[in-house]
């Protein structure tokens, strides 16, 4: 389904926005990323100023996550997760296959060129999964940020919720290995499972034809932007530009055209706009929180404890600024629209088709 819809703001809108955010000198954080505390002169003083998304580190965090260094790819994640997770969770066709079977529906069997090109790479029939999520629905991933999903599959467990103490662990289950770092098999040849190991010295993918086990992290993020990509491309071919296409329309003007936090009148707000390009920020950050953040705007009080649960006290503190000069968009986008800029910007940190 192609969205049909453009919401534009005219230009004396923006122009009275344009001179309103200048005149808005918006503080930053606290230590605590969340205090509403402000000075007592002119509610200015010496609260620190935003940086832009926080930290620019994207490499080891504190929850001993491996963030990517390069943006991860879902579509090499594709491979990987047909190799090691279809069996349970099930395969997924994206848009533009099937739009293509349904315009080869009619044709001889032997011009079927691309029904016979998924099934030669184990990608037909859909198979449904077995367990866990349907990855199509983004309701899966709304409380979950990706840095838990690579916990998930890397180690076996994962917190359900970050921002909570003593929080239930999600376990996974992984393959048994054997002394040679390959999965065992019981007597009918099928690989040994228990909850609680991880992938990522048993993730197996393949290069230059060869097929071998990664232990690396690279393939573990590979297949997790995958299954997080299934939610915007099962909806149709052009829906990754059509988020994009939301995100110009009402975003770039302060985050930029390439959401790195430097649109034209990004250097007259304090604090800076945030730089969806910072990977690691995002792998930190659930959808709970961005949509919650997108519809309320920069000008709140405190966030919902039920959002304030879904992230780490110090994501929260690194990446959250109050009083920033985002509007509400609540009242000027609908529901969709904002899920589509969640999508959006999301989709900056990965590559995808």
């Amino acid at each position: 389904m192609t969205m049909r819809f453009k919401l534009t703001i005219p230009l004396p809108f923006l122009s009275l926005a344009t001179a309103a955010l200048a005149a808005l000198i918006v503080v930053g954080c606290s230590n605590k990323g969340l205090t509403t505390k402000r000075s007592a002169q002119n509610g200015l003083g010496d609260l620190p100023k935003a940086e832009g998304g926080g930290a620019p580190s994207l490499e080891i965090g504190s929850d001993s996550v491996f963030y990517p260094n390069n943006m991860p790819s879902a579509l090499k994640g594709r491979q990987v997760y047909n190799a090691n997770c279809a069996l349970c969770h099930g395969t997924y066709l994206t848009a533009q296959e099937h739009l293509d079977l349904s315009k080869e529906a009619n044709l001889p069997a032997d011009q079927q060129v691309v029904w016979k090109g998924l099934e030669k790479e184990g990608r037909m029939p859909e198979i449904k999964p077995l367990n866990g999520p349907d990855f199509n629905d983004r309701d899966w991933r709304f409380q979950r940020t990706p840095g838990q999903l690579f916990q998930l599959i890397a180690y076996g467990s994962m917190p359900e919720m970050l921002g909570v103490a003593n929080p239930k662990l999600i376990k996974h289950p992984g393959p048994v290995l054997g002394p040679d770092k390959h999965p065992l098999k019981d007597a009918n040849g099928k690989v040994q499972y228990k909850p609680g190991l991880g992938w990522m010295d048993a993730i197996q993918i393949q290069r230059g034809g060869l097929e071998f086990i990664s232990g690396d992290a690279v393939p573990v993020w590979d297949s997790i932007f995958y299954v997080w990509s299934r939610a915007i491309t099962v909806k149709s071919v052009s829906n990754f530009s059509d988020v994009w296409k939301i995100y110009g329309e009402n975003c770039s003007v302060c985050h930029g055209d390439i959401a790195k936090g430097n649109g034209p009148i990004s250097k007259q707000l304090n604090p800076l706009p945030f730089n969806f390009q910072n990977r690691k920020a995002l792998a930190e950050t659930t959808d709970a929180f961005l949509f919650w953040r997108i519809s309320e705007g920069g000008q709140f009080r405190r966030i919902p404890q039920p959002i304030k649960d879904t992230m780490s006290s110090q994501a929260l503190s690194l990446y959250v600024h109050q009083w920033s000069a985002m509007p509400a968009w609540r009242g000027l986008l609908t529901e969709e629209q904002r899920w589509m800029l969640v999508d959006g910007v999301r989709s900056k940190t990965y590559e995808h088709e």
